[in-house]
């Protein structure tokens, strides 16, 4: 047993016990049942952190520990995660995924990425996370995740060392995680999240934010952070080299042994589902009933149509990673338990001053930190959305600033829960193993404050341009 997993396992145990024998009404918590739950969630943190379980497991005493302790009423309560249209996406995306492998489109798009972009490793991997930003700045960044985590473990062949390889997959699923949760946030399409922000302001702020307005505040932050995420991730982890000639040659071994110079019947139509499935998901920013996982979910169908059969029901069962579809439902159900027994408006109470009257820059920095920090322990964007609202609105009332000022870096900061891989489209960029739990914060922590800092310059300068504020 490794010292960290000692470590992880002596946590769990003295957390547990101090989840009964402290106190509830010195912390200032509700009632026990909310310092059991607190209990559950620092022994699932230190388990998780320390990698004393495999991700999983750790998952499934998580699932455990909120029944034994008291924190939800039936066991059935901590299984609701798994039923949450999100986790369920997830599980119907991978056929996407492994359709755009199986047939050359997905070796097709690398090839011209290659091509345009290919001068260096460095430069492939910036074209990934730039070209990642922008489809998720319109269609859902969880897709966009899993098909970009597909085309990348495909690259990896280009390392003829497989350790190498697995280097240069830490960088490029830190880089994809990071750029496709950036890239949600620059347009009202490219998250739910940003509708429901959309909605708050015009409840607390009587502001109605078109669609312009919003890509004014969001798109440039999202283009600016990607940037910075794609230096620190090439600064804070060795990328190894490749050559010119040595990405020129894969390169056109890729075009003759995989890439048919005519799309064939079976590519053209991925293509077109694909093409028709992105056109949904624009389109369900306006027309509601186009729920994004049922358009997933249909477009998942269309992959198993009799006599076409782009995926047999063996292939796309095989090609399934049920560890992000684990960690996705535990954390949705460890969040909807945190707000249930009170535990978030314990938090907020701690770490919420009673006003921020000083100038808009400082006050949007401080609010977007401490989002950032409360996303630690409530790993669900929802969650803190719906928890903080109104408290913010009304901080920014008293503070003298507009509650758009606090609302939108609310959004845009929840959005980008990317510290552990705890959110979806991180969790499926940590499921294939490129990266440990404790890789992803070391260039995620100073994304978020890079965040936090565009937040502060931007937000009010954007919001006063285009007439919110």
């Amino acid at each position: 047993m490794k010292t960290k997993q000692i470590v992880g396992l002596s946590l769990s145990v003295l957390f547990g016990i101090l989840s009964f024998v402290l106190p509830y009404e010195a912390l200032g918590l509700p009632s026990e049942v909310a310092l059991h739950t607190v209990g559950v969630l620092a022994i699932t943190l230190a388990l998780l952190l320390t990698e004393t379980f495999a991700t999983p497991i750790t998952c499934f005493i998580c699932i455990s520990l909120m029944y034994l302790f008291g924190a939800v009423d039936s066991f059935a309560a901590t299984l609701a995660g798994f039923t949450n249209t999100t986790s369920f996406f997830v599980i119907v995306s991978f056929a996407l995924s492994i359709a755009i492998t199986k047939v050359p489109l997905g070796n097709r798009l690398l090839f011209n990425m290659m091509k345009l972009f290919g001068k260096n490793i460095k430069q492939i991997l910036l074209a990934f996370m730039i070209t990642i930003c922008i489809l998720s700045a319109f269609i859902s960044n969880v897709a966009t995740a899993a098909i970009f985590v597909a085309i990348a473990i495909k690259f990896f062949d280009i390392y003829d060392d497989e350790a190498t390889g697995r280097q240069a997959g830490k960088l490029f699923m830190i880089g994809i995680a990071i750029s496709a949760t950036l890239g949600g946030m620059a347009t009202p399409a490219g998250s739910s999240l940003n509708l429901l922000i959309i909605e708050f302001v015009q409840e607390f702020a009587d502001v109605r934010i078109t669609f312009l307005q919003w890509m004014v505040c969001g798109t440039p932050a999202a283009f600016v952070c990607t940037l910075l995420a794609w230096f620190l991730t090439t600064r804070v982890f060795k990328m190894p080299e490749l050559s010119k000639e040595d990405i020129a040659a894969y390169r056109n071994k890729l075009r003759e042994e995989s890439i048919p110079a005519k799309m064939d019947f079976k590519e053209k139509y991925v293509l077109s589902v694909i093409v028709v499935m992105f056109a949904l998901w624009i389109a369900s920013s306006w027309v509601p009933f186009l729920d994004i996982t049922l358009v997933a979910t249909i477009g998942c169908i269309f992959m198993f149509i009799p006599k076409i059969e782009i995926l047999t029901y063996k292939e796309y069962i095989k090609g399934i990673n049920w560890t992000p579809y684990i960690i996705i439902s535990t954390m949705i159900m460890v969040g909807t338990t945190l707000v249930k027994n009170g535990v978030t408006t314990w938090l907020c109470g701690l770490v919420f001053p009673e006003t921020l009257a000083m100038g808009s820059f400082l006050a949007v920095l401080i609010v977007s930190l401490i989002i950032f920090a409360l996303m630690i322990v409530i790993p669900s964007a929802p969650a803190i959305i719906n928890l903080l609202a109104a408290p913010l609105a009304a901080l920014a009332a008293v503070s003298g600033l507009s509650p758009v000022l606090f609302l939108l870096p609310l959004g845009m900061c929840a959005g980008n829960c990317i510290i552990f891989p705890f959110d979806t489209v991180p969790a499926i960029t940590y499921a294939p193993g490129y990266y440990s739990m404790a890789d992803l914060p070391k260039v995620s922590a100073p994304v978020q404050v890079g965040i936090a800092v565009v937040m502060a310059a931007w937000i009010p300068l954007a919001a006063q341009l285009v007439g919110l504020v």
